[in-house]
């Protein structure tokens, strides 16, 4: 349409014309396009009402939140103040994405309230949502889901975040991980104290490994009732043999020695007190690996009884990508500093 332009003394209206038709065609941020891209709002308002997250919310709304806490991260934010002006500054952009901006008091009062359960859970959407864009991007070689099982510690100052005492005077909460080997992605992830031990941890992460699947995992969860239930439910474990295991002789379970005497396989049952209460009748397989490169023996435990040498060395191997996982999540998830110091909002944080 033609446009009538006309000037007085002091505005030029036929320029504001232009500019107010140049905003209309103006493209999104890349931070909205990055949270459009994401989808899955619909689930995310499920949990809200699920978890009542917005009950007798009058300002703040959980999806606000939730961009506030995205907009930390991604742009290295580390403080509230510097959140809020933030979002203020770009507060025409939020539009797009149904946010608003919030000032920092709401959000802090909202990170130590409102439940991180649903964040958690909202990743486990997104997760299924593009597994099937990421599955199988590292080529896994085995027939069987490899998952890799291992923790990480985040330390904590200890007079800011009393509730996560580690030591006398160290503070942390350790992350129990179960990786999918595939995906390089976390099934689930099981937060606690850093004093928890790695063995309690991984048990409340067995309900989330399928049957007929693959753990690896370190000698950290040598554990016999642990051995024992994963072996009921179906599931094959590679880990390392600790060295003051008490068990039937390796040479007379021998099954399989190669010739130039660098692997071997035996069959083998464990013997002390504690095992007999568990794993009396399960027969396990240790293959004996050295490594020419170090010189090293190396002893691998496995309740499988179809693996060759071969393939129980190569699947230790694989635990090595959840160590990469938590490598590249230090060095590029960078979180400076926590926003709040409450247990809900270091974990809404993470």
């Amino acid at each position: 349409p033609m446009q009538t332009c006309w000037r007085s003394d002091k505005v030029d209206f036929c320029e504001i014309n232009k500019r107010n038709a140049g905003m209309q065609r103006s493209t999104i941020s890349m931070f909205a396009q990055l949270v459009q891209l994401m989808g899955g709002k619909i689930e995310f308002h499920n949990l809200v009402n699920k978890y009542q997250s917005d009950k007798g919310a009058k300002g703040l709304t959980t999806w606000s939140q939730f961009i506030a806490m995205l907009f930390c991260q991604l742009t290295g934010a580390d403080s509230l103040r510097e959140i809020s002006d933030g979002l203020y500054s770009s507060l025409g952009k939020l539009s797009h994405i149904g946010a608003t901006a919030v000032c920092r008091s709401t959000l802090s009062y909202a990170n130590s309230k409102r439940p991180y359960k649903l964040y958690e859970d909202f990743y486990y959407v997104l997760l299924e949502k593009f597994r099937h864009e990421i599955q199988g991007r590292l080529g896994n070689k085995f027939t069987k889901p490899v998952f890799s099982l291992d923790s990480t510690t985040i330390s904590l100052c200890l007079r800011l975040f009393e509730w996560a005492q580690h030591r006398r005077r160290k503070g942390g909460i350790k992350l129990h991980t179960l990786l999918n080997n595939d995906t390089s992605l976390p099934e689930v992830i099981v937060e606690t104290t850093a004093k928890t031990s790695d063995i309690k941890g991984a048990k409340g992460i067995l309900e989330n490994i399928p049957p007929g699947s693959i753990v690896v995992m370190d000698r950290g969860y040598n554990d016999y009732s642990l051995f024992k239930r994963l072996t009921d439910k179906g599931v094959v474990f590679v880990t390392r043999l600790k060295d003051n295991a008490q068990h039937t002789p390796l040479r007379q379970g021998l099954i399989k020695a190669d010739p130039d005497g660098c692997r071997g396989l035996y069959e083998m049952k464990f013997t002390g007190a504690k095992a007999k209460l568990h794993c009396s009748e399960t027969n396990f397989r240790v293959v004996q690996w050295l490594d020419k490169e170090t010189n090293r023996w190396f002893e691998f435990l496995t309740n499988s009884q179809e693996l060759s040498a071969t393939e129980v060395a190569d699947l230790y191997k694989e635990r090595w990508q959840i160590e990469l996982f938590f490598k590249r999540i230090k060095q590029n998830l960078v979180i400076k500093t926590f926003v709040g110091t409450t247990e809900n909002a270091v974990m809404t944080q993470i």
